[in-house]
């Protein structure tokens, strides 16, 4: 088994748990969709979650033709997994444990503490794209800073302005980005 086969096995069981978060909050919302009082600025996020989720599992391929892995290599993908799960269970309302069907009110309430899980996770992709293009020779993580800052400026945005327009267009913005990130970056994979 390479390191990448090794690693990527234990990022998965991670990267697992966080998309078991938004699929079963997104099944339980469907389920209880009578009494559910809809939000479309919570809606946005947890669609930026699944999609920066999606997006870093898909550039963890680049690695896949790295001889060996460094310590601090392994400990930098495991951070940035770590915090993605974070985001995804923190975007996802816990019914089960007394959240009401409000995500009206969720939103309003836990909004600042999910959007700020963004604003790690883009900034310590900054820096970590950044390293690994110089570094590890990955130039493609160097050339991703180029739409992962732009990410920046709609995650700052929302997590300071709590103006209803601002928290329908920054995920927006945070999701067109995402969109473009693998037609640039991931057209293929070989």
């Amino acid at each position: 088994m390479r390191p990448f086969e090794f690693i990527i096995l234990f990022f998965s069981f991670i990267y697992t748990l966080a998309l078991t978060h938004l699929l079963f909050a997104a099944t339980r919302m469907i389920r209880h969709r009578r009494s559910l009082v809809f939000s479309w600025p919570h809606a946005l996020w947890m669609a930026c979650a699944l999609a920066i989720l999606g997006l870093n599992w898909l550039s963890l391929w680049d690695f896949h033709a790295l001889e060996t892995m460094s310590l601090p290599t392994i400990a930098s993908g495991f951070a940035l997994v770590v915090i993605q799960y974070f985001i995804c269970a923190l975007v996802t309302p816990d019914f089960e444990d007394g959240d009401s069907f409000d995500l009206r009110a969720f939103h309003a309430r836990e909004h600042r503490t999910y959007i700020a899980g963004f604003a790690v996770v883009v900034g310590l992709a900054l820096i970590l794209n950044a390293a690994a293009g110089s570094g590890l020779g990955l130039k493609n993580w160097a050339n991703e800073n180029g739409i992962t800052a732009a990410m920046v400026a709609p995650v700052a945005v929302a997590l300071f302005v709590n103006r209803p327009w601002v928290q329908v267009a920054a995920p927006l913005l945070l999701l067109g980005l995402c969109i473009a990130f693998p037609i640039f970056y991931y057209p293929t994979l070989s």
